[in-house]
């Protein structure tokens, strides 16, 4: 259990609100526990499927396969390149633009006690621009992007890429800006106070200190991107997700798990390159191998080469050319003039309310959107309110109870390098424990929650439990991938004092490391929030009721205008949720709320 000794005023009330927090969600969605357990069929669902990941197929399962059908390696091989080529224009697009909102969108830059009003107020609405305009864009799914932008411009990659930069960007620029403003700022105030620039100071002193921290969230980003362009085949789109879910319906378990092994091999190439890219950056020389001479050309000659990160430049920049110039176009085939023709229809046709479009007169759209607010939109908001919330609560608590025993630094025979007893067999079970559950962080997170909900929702049938179970088991990973880092890359003083004195090694994870990065473990959880908001709609299109099916039903009913509305009703749920955010990790950054 989780000791909240260490855990004083806002942060105590925080963990103690979860627990109750949980209970009423489940509560309120009339979900049964009883419905938590598979009846007869899904039992017979669950052993077909997990018998089959014994056995992946190496060729079609389907007998009446056409002989002019491509090999299948070569159908899973190119299923595989258009998920990785989508994702990496999508990433492309998005890390630039993040950068620019994320610094737009960060109060660390700002002069210290500016005594201009002008200075003052314009910051102030550059900021609330900035964070309004990243909240508005990342508050829609990109599923719901990609449909949005092939229903108003046609099909094409492009639109597909377009619909992934956009949350992406602005989910790159959030936690861009909130890792700046997180950062202690006596580095920079120390580089002002021997007469460096504002500018210069926060460049140096701020966002050097955090770029570690960036360029992780850059490749989690990726891994990311690259599970997002897969469940975009589940809307048609030609990634390997198409693939799973053809299969899947099918019938065919053996060909999904090939499938499935296939996308997991990818995204473990990924994870693990971002591994020893991320170790690569830390890698720094030790005090004793320090010269005398203190010169720059003498800390040069013992700087580690940093090989690794030359050719992870030069192969991104080649991957980033290869996906935008091989292959099919990414642009659509219909012409300028066609496309331009399909917008002005959509913007002006397709999604104004249907009582505007009999009268004219924008004042009928207030009773149009009452009544469906009234009579759908409350409880579809509320249910996917219910479910997200749910969600991450469960893979939070787990996350911060599994922690302490996934953390490698910790597991090591000597945490942190301090020597914690010569038990051989103890050590050597902390060893596999910690292997254990990073391997089963990266199995959760690796398997996209769009999937995961899709296979529960066939064994478990039609209830919230498929959502709730698949939104937390992938964010269960996520949440170990990020917490683990803030363990394994902590170097904290008084956890290796604490360990000294005799203490353990889950004291040394609840008195030091967990209160010490306890904001940044909130801040992921407010993100990660955000996104099961989101993910919550979207899995309504698997049918169950939330926000997500009202979409879709309004989608099957050429509805364009109710569509849009239940998308922007969604997207509000989560600017809201941001507000939220910002006033806790306000109120958690108080110390005098912290004693």
């Amino acid at each position: 259990m989780i000791s909240l000794k260490p855990y004083k005023g806002a942060r105590r009330i925080f963990l103690l609100l979860l627990i109750p927090l949980l209970v009423f969600c489940i509560y309120s969605t009339q979900i049964k526990w009883a419905d938590f357990f598979p009846q007869e069929y899904g039992m017979g669902v669950i052993k077909k499927f997990f018998a089959a990941a014994l056995e992946p197929a190496l060729d079609y399962q389907d007998p009446d396969m056409p002989e002019s059908a491509p090999p299948f390696w070569h159908k899973i091989g190119e299923a595989l390149w258009n998920t990785l080529q989508y994702a990496v224009c999508a990433i492309s697009l998005s890390l630039p633009v993040g950068l620019i909102l994320g610094f737009l969108s960060s109060k660390s830059w700002w002069p210290p006690r500016s005594k201009s009003v002008v200075t003052r107020l314009t910051l102030a609405i550059t900021h609330r621009i900035t964070r309004t305009v990243t909240t508005a864009g990342r508050s829609v799914h990109e599923i719901l992007w990609a449909l949005i932008f092939i229903t108003a411009l046609g099909t094409s990659p492009m639109a597909v890429i377009v619909a992934l930069s956009i949350p992406y960007s602005c989910s790159l620029a959030k936690v861009f800006s909130e890792l700046l403003d997180e950062q202690p700022s006596y580095a920079k105030a120390y580089l002002q106070s021997l007469g460096g620039g504002t500018f210069a100071s926060w460049l140096y002193g701020t966002f050097l200190i955090s770029l570690k921290d960036i360029v992780s969230y850059t490749l989690y980003r990726f891994e990311c991107a690259i599970r997002s362009a897969a469940i975009l085949g589940f809307v048609g789109i030609s990634t390997i997700g198409l693939h799973i879910e053809t299969a899947f319906e099918d019938n065919y378990y053996n060909e999904l798990w090939t499938l499935l092994y296939a996308l997991l091999a990818l995204i473990l190439i990924v994870e693990r390159s971002s591994h020893y890219i991320r170790k690569s950056m830390t890698n720094y020389p030790s005090a004793k191998h320090l010269p005398e001479n203190l010169s720059p050309s003498s800390l040069r000659r013992v700087q580690p080469k940093r090989r690794l990160l030359t050719i992870t430049a030069i192969f991104t920049i080649g991957l980033t050319t290869i996906s935008w110039t091989t292959g099919d176009s990414l642009f659509s085939k219909l012409s300028w003039e066609q496309r331009m023709s399909n917008l002005e229809r959509f913007l002006s046709e397709e999604i104004t309310p249907y009582p505007v479009q009999k009268s004219g007169d924008w004042s009928d759209a207030i009773p149009w959107a009452k009544q469906l607010i009234l009579e759908q939109g409350v409880e579809a908001s509320l249910q996917t309110l219910y479910i997200g919330t749910a969600a991450m609560i469960l893979a939070f608590i787990m996350g911060l109870i599994t922690l302490p025993w996934s953390s490698k630094s910790l597991n090591e025979e000597n945490p942190y390098g301090i020597y914690a007893g010569n038990n051989r067999v103890l050590n050597l079970l902390h060893k596999l424990t910690s292997l254990f559950l990073r391997a089963l962080f990266i199995l959760c997170r690796s398997m996209p929650e769009f999937l995961l909900a899709f296979l529960l929702l066939q064994m478990l049938g039609p209830t919230a439990w498929p959502l709730i179970l698949g939104l937390a088991i992938h964010n269960y990973g996520i949440v170990g991938r990020l917490g683990g880092e803030l363990a394994d890359h902590s170097d904290l003083n008084h956890t290796k004092v604490q360990l000294a004195q005799g203490g353990n090694r889950l004291q040394g994870y609840l008195f030091s490391v967990l209160p010490a990065y306890f904001n940044r473990m909130v801040l992921y959880f407010f993100y990660r929030w955000e996104t099961c908001i989101r993910d919550a709609t979207v899995l309504g299109l698997l049918g169950i009721s939330s926000l997500g099916f009202l979409i879709d039903e309004a989608r099957a009913r050429d509805n364009y205008d109710e569509w849009l509305f239940f998308i922007l009703l969604s997207a509000c749920i989560v600017i809201i949720g941001d507000f939220a955010s910002e006033i806790v990790r306000k109120k958690l950054r108080n110390p005098s709320l912290q004693r």
